[in-house]
């Protein structure tokens, strides 16, 4: 399908399209062919695929025809199984109008109509397709007629086309009537908009969001998971809060799995690393709460397990003290209370003078965090100075437990530990009381060293054995301790978690 004329490209995309649902719908070939303007390519090259399937070919297809400005513009598209789980929320809102404004090849849309009740009758009279790309908006509006309409249902297709619109969701000043919005939206910087509260965030998703709250009556919607704890979207959370009475968010790490396995985020071509941690977050008006998961991860092979029990790892979304949202585990929360009241953080007893009391952190976790008496060997660290020696050892105390972890998992979670977070670490008042176990971490720290191969450089940092931590867990955490086995698992709904082959 490939050509050097980007334009011919587009029709014949269009001509596998008409070729796709004629094939499946002869009894609508007319209205397919009206519509799409054109006449099906021979070979049914698309045939027998699901509509992530075909939105995958189409995402190579724009990749192929200019890589930049499909990275420019953060157009992607959500795989199969993603798109159900998000869809199947659908069920949870009263009855009204669907609108999908970035519907691309209609992913999730397809999916939206394909739980409903009464598919046809959705597809006919409740869903609204809206795109700025004019190629992915005919082929969404073809695909979705053809997989739901009722037999030669022609006025049900026209009233179908007729509701769909080409259109820039953040330059139009009117939008399609509509009650609910399931989106994908655009994930690329942009420039600051005047007349969007959120102009300084400069991200498009942002823009959609805060469009979606002040339009619409609730939505279902794809974000970075990054919304919910970055400084820069602190207006889009007030936003968010003010305008809905609660919402669902799930969390999604990217490793060992990721939830869109390259699909979303990559910038010329898919890719198998994605490096943006996603959320799904859904606002029903009948949601009176806001309710977050942790940050999920899960192996490959527990990809089905994990969307259909993600759920059970929603709890109470709290508040942090730079006004993040949250993402206490369940069976954490009075962890989480204990740490929020202490009156003590770690910046509070750091001193900017160079001292001989330190402590040096890697600032790249994955799957712990750790403080060294000696200066770590790498690239990415912070070295913390303090006036005493009684004061680093209990920060020593401290950052060499689960509670940073544990701080940062709920607070951030990214690629990179901010210092902003390292020192609002809390420092519980039973630190000043673990002097033994301080000379431990000390005394073993030399057998604890690791180092690790990163671009070529080798980078050191501490691993505490897994005892040692739990004792500093014990005595720090006094009445409050849970089982941290989720929090530190590469897999939470592998069968030994969840009880189940």
């Amino acid at each position: 399908m490939s050509s050097s004329s980007p334009q011919l490209t587009r029709i014949r995309w269009l001509g596998a399209i008409a070729s796709r649902v004629i094939n499946q719908r002869p009894d609508l070939e007319d209205e397919f062919v009206d519509f799409l303007g054109v006449e099906p390519i021979d070979g049914n090259p698309l045939s027998g695929m699901s509509v992530g399937e075909i939105g995958v070919c189409y995402e190579a297809l724009l990749a192929g025809l200019d890589s930049a400005s499909r990275k420019s513009s953060g157009q992607y598209f959500t795989p199969d199984d993603a798109a159900h789980f998000m869809a199947r929320f659908s069920k949870e809102f009263p009855k009204g109008k669907w609108l999908d404004p970035c519907c691309g090849v209609g992913n999730l849309s397809w999916h939206l109509a394909d739980v409903q009740e009464d598919s046809g009758q959705f597809v006919r009279d409740f869903l609204i397709l809206g795109d700025r790309d004019r190629t992915a908006l005919l082929s969404a509006v073809a695909i979705v007629g053809a997989d739901f309409l009722p037999e030669s249902d022609r006025q049900g297709f026209r009233s179908l086309r007729e509701r769909c619109v080409v259109q820039d969701f953040l330059e139009e000043k009117e939008v399609p009537e509509h009650d609910f919005v399931i989106v994908n939206p655009p994930y690329a910087r942009d420039v600051a908009r005047p007349g969007f509260e959120t102009s300084s965030a400069r991200e498009m998703f942002s823009f959609f969001l805060e469009r979606i709250a002040k339009c619409s009556k609730g939505f279902i919607s794809v974000t970075p998971a990054s919304y919910l704890s970055a400084p820069k979207f602190k207006m889009l959370r007030g936003i968010l809060s003010e305008r809905l009475s609660g919402g669902t968010i799930f969390s999604f790490d990217n490793v060992p799995d990721t939830i869109f396995r390259g699909y979303k985020f990559g910038s010329s071509n898919t890719s198998t690393t994605n490096f943006v941690r996603a959320a799904v977050t859904v606002c029903s008006p009948s949601m009176g709460e806001w309710k977050t998961t942790p940050i999920v991860r899960w192996k490959s092979s527990s990809r089905g397990r994990m969307f259909l029990n993600v759920q059970n790892l929603l709890s109470c979304m709290f508040v942090g003290p730079g006004e993040e949202w949250t993402k206490v585990p369940p069976g954490f929360e009075d962890v989480w209370k204990m740490l929020d009241s202490c009156s003590e953080k770690i910046g509070d007893i750091v001193t900017s003078s160079v001292t001989p009391y330190h402590l040096s952190v890697a600032l790249t976790p994955r799957y712990y965090i750790s403080a060294a008496f000696r200066d770590l060997r790498r690239g990415s660290k912070e070295i913390l100075y303090f006036r005493t020696k009684e004061d680093r050892d209990r920060a020593a105390a401290v950052l060499n437990s689960s509670i940073p972890y544990f701080w940062w998992r709920v607070l951030d979670g990214g690629v990179t530990l901010p210092k902003r977070v390292l020192k609002s670490v809390p420092v519980p008042e039973a630190a000043a009381s673990v002097e033994d176990l301080v000379a431990e971490l000390e005394d073993t720290e030399e057998s604890c060293i690791v180092r690790k191969l990163n671009a070529g450089m080798l980078n050191e940092n501490v691993k505490r054995p897994w005892d040692l931590v739990y004792r500093l867990n014990e005595r720090l955490l006094p009445g409050t301790l849970p089982d941290f086995t989720s929090l530190y698992s590469s897999d939470m709904f592998s069968s030994d978690i969840l009880g189940s082959p």
